[in-house]
């Protein structure tokens, strides 16, 4: 359903937290069955959450326990910093459990965010608290936005948060990333910015490659082969045993499928580079690692390469029309107008 305004979200509480039903046609269904999930454990919406606050020893072993994470999401989280500062917010990491690794942006919000303890070492997850977009995201494994008082807890309606959660080729969640700002600025803004950061992460987690594997990457545009956009299913014996979201949307699985799909039952034909048919008959443009009729892949490119070449359409298709080009890219004018500026 579309956003829920001010006044419906109000009333949904009304609602919902004086017992008077469910108010499913006011609010989104997420942030519905995060409410529920947390008025199962007993939190109570009204009371002031109180974290324990991490020491720094804590920060430091959390942050060498997942160096790994940290450093290969660092890429986005620099490109991202600027656009949270912007719109007074910051850029937020989190491992599996929700825990903050990272948060940098805005100076005055990020102290403003640290009274409700959104700093390192804090814990975001629902059961802790309560409907938060790290937390709900990590809940529902998807995107999600939590404007206001969607939050659960009454001392976080001053936040307005975007998150995705990050998943590895094995369809497990490893973090989030997050950016929240002020209540007054409309978290849908940055939700397209987080999901592309995010596909470049997931994205970079299969360079490594695996051993004994065939690493199929397809599209239907050859010019989306090499970089984030692309699909990528991994076969081991002709069983897919890794993929990437995009990969699994376009063969029409889900993460149900690792361990059990054979290659026959998504493709006609070998497995190799060129093209490959769908059993819907569509036809893909491949790249099989290890084939020897592999093209020369396309370099990959950064997150602002990304970022302008969408910008530059968008603008193309709008004749030029800053604020419709924001509204359908579901961005910030003023993010179009510096990358403009940055063009010369």
């Amino acid at each position: 359903m579309a956003a829920s305004s001010p006044s419906q979200v109000e009333s949904a509480r009304e609602v919902f937290f004086g017992h008077k039903g469910l108010p499913v046609d006011q609010i989104g269904h997420a942030i519905l069955r995060s409410w529920i999930r947390c008025a199962d454990l007993g939190l109570d919406a009204r009371a002031a959450p109180h974290p324990d606050a991490p020491t720094a020893s804590e920060i430091r072993l959390l942050h060498e326990k997942h160096e790994a994470l940290r450093r290969i999401c660092r890429p986005e989280i620099d490109a991202l910093y600027n656009e949270a500062r912007e719109l007074s917010g910051i850029v937020i990491l989190t491992n599996a459990s929700g825990d903050i690794l990272d948060a940098v942006g805005d100076p005055s919000f990020a102290d403003k965010a640290a009274q409700v303890s959104l700093r390192p070492g804090a814990q975001w997850s629902e059961d802790g608290t309560g409907t938060n977009a790290i937390g709900t995201a990590i809940a529902e494994r998807r995107p999600v936005i939590v404007n206001g008082a969607e939050h659960y807890f009454q001392d976080h309606s001053g936040l307005s948060c975007s998150a995705t959660p990050i998943i590895d080729p094995r369809g497990a969640t490893i973090g989030v990333l997050d950016i929240s700002t002020p209540a007054s600025q409309p978290g849908g803004f940055m939700m397209g910015m987080i999901r592309m950061a995010v596909e470049q992460i997931e994205h970079r987690l299969f360079r490594r490659g695996f051993d004994g594997c065939q690493t199929v990457r397809f599209q239907t545009d050859p010019a989306l082969l090499g970089v984030a956009r692309e699909g990528i299913l991994v076969f081991k014996d002709g069983v897919v045993v890794a993929a990437n979201r995009r990969g699994l949307s376009l063969a029409g699985r889900t993460w149900d499928g690792l361990d059990s799909v054979r290659a026959e039952e998504i493709f006609d034909g070998r497995l190799a580079s060129g093209r490959l048919r769908g059993h819907d008959g569509r036809e893909f443009h491949a790249q099989v690692d290890g084939d020897g009729d592999m093209p020369v892949p396309q370099p990959a490119r950064s997150l602002d390469d990304i970022e302008l070449d969408t910008i530059r359409r968008a603008l193309a298709l709008h004749g030029g029309n800053v604020s419709a080009a924001a509204r359908a890219l579901n961005i910030h004018r003023s993010t179009i107008y510096r990358r403009i500026s940055d063009l010369g």
